[in-house]
């Protein structure tokens, strides 16, 4: 069941972004799955970096629920939004939870700052 469950979200998330350009059309998009915490950090950090730097002001970033991750509870959903809020201040100005279509957290938005520097 937890596999047909994917399909649906992802399914659900491709129409909503088709039927909404604010949910992230033309938005670069960083995916984190499978990666382990030092691997995922530094694949964050160049994704701001270079996002911002590209003149990008909102992307999203990927990190999964956990449930693939030992005791179902994925690591990633608690450091890559400390990251963003601690040591990626310099080019991020906001980032919030992006739920998915039942409400569950496995994703960021991130609000870029103008120009990627702080």
């Amino acid at each position: 069941m937890s596999a047909l469950g994917n399909l649906l979200d992802r399914l659900l998330t491709a129409l909503l972004r088709r039927a909404s350009p604010a949910l992230g059309r033309g938005s670069p998009v960083l995916d984190l799955h499978g990666l382990g915490v030092k691997d995922a950090l530094a694949a964050t950090e160049r994704f701001v970096r270079d996002a911002a730097t590209d003149g990008h002001r909102d992307v999203r970033i990927i990190y999964g629920k956990g449930r693939g991750s030992p005791g179902g509870h994925g690591i990633l959903r608690e450091v890559v939004p400390r990251w963003l809020a601690k040591e990626g201040h310099r080019w991020v100005e906001s980032a919030s939870p992006d739920p998915d279509a039942r409400g569950e957290d496995g994703a960021m938005r991130v609000r870029l700052r103008p120009g990627g520097d702080a």
